[in-house]
């Protein structure tokens, strides 16, 4: 394997590790929790459906992709969602098993779809980084509903800021253009250092596909890893973990710090407020 996966701030051992250790710990929290629980974080679920989403809709799909790379996955069919608790547990070890197997054996440059806008991210490097971070954000939503949190490793949330900032919000269709209206945020995770600069901007283009036509505020990525002096109109500071969660939705704003240009920050927060998965 390469050391690093196109466009990401990680070893891949580093992210492969966090997938087995980040889903080990969701199947820890929910094996035994009744299954009727809300998940606070998503509150249309339940403990079971959470269990089935990371191991039936996610991992498992994610297998088959990696599996068949690069072969578009209009032809896969989700499994039928086992009824009791005992199937679902069965069912996210052998799609963790299959994924896992499917990742380290396979190079990180490899070709592999994904719904990535960019085309030179389909690759397998692009879905070992975006699988680490599925299953830290999942994790945490298994603690919080059964009322057992611990932390997040920071290097890795530091990471989550970038990926999040710049795919989970960032990612633009191929057919759609961004202009930069000039706006600068600096976002700050103090404790590892790493600051990522973004600017808003309309992002106009029509869907070939349906016609449909878009024209909207988003954000994107300016510069991943700033270093030195940043001229900033807003900027925004917290530990990594904090700003991670922030981000995802899962954490409370007031560990996060906001300074700035009001006007700027109310834009930005209208645009990270939009829901992601």
């Amino acid at each position: 394997m390469t050391p690093h996966p196109p466009a990401a701030g990680l070893p891949v051992d580093t992210y492969l590790a966090a997938i087995e250790r980040e889903t080990r710990r969701f199947r820890e929290c929910l094996a035994d929790a009744d299954p009727g629980l809300r998940v606070p974080t998503c509150p249309d679920w339940s403990a079971d459906d959470l269990l089935w989403h990371l191991g039936g809709e996610v991992q498992d799909f994610w297998a088959w992709v990696i599996a068949r790379r690069p072969e578009v996955p209009e032809v896969y069919e989700e499994p039928e969602r086992p009824a009791e608790r005992a199937g679902l547990i069965r069912h996210l070890d052998h799609a963790h098993e299959q994924l896992m197997l499917g990742l380290r054996n396979a190079d990180p440059v490899d070709a592999a779809w994904s719904w990535i806008g960019d085309p030179t991210l389909h690759t397998v490097g692009f879905t070992v980084r975006r699988q680490a971070h599925e299953a830290l954000i999942h994790r945490v939503d298994a603690e919080l509903t059964v009322g057992a949190v611990t932390p997040l490793d920071s290097q890795l949330a530091s990471d989550g800021v970038l990926e999040c900032l710049e795919w989970m919000h960032g990612n633009l269709p191929g057919w759609a253009g961004w202009e930069h209206d000039g706006s600068r945020v600096l976002v700050h995770a103090a404790d590892t250092g790493h600051r990522v600069l973004v600017g808003l901007g309309r992002v106009t283009g029509r869907n070939p596909r349906t016609g449909d036509e878009i024209d909207q505020t988003e954000l994107q990525v300016l510069d991943r890893s700033v270093h030195g002096h940043a001229e900033a109109d807003v900027t925004i500071t917290a530990g990594a973990a904090a700003l991670d969660l922030w981000l995802w939705h899962r954490g409370p704003a007031h560990p996060v710090e906001m300074e700035g240009d009001e006007a700027l920050l109310d834009r930005l927060l209208g645009v990270l407020g939009q829901p992601i998965d």
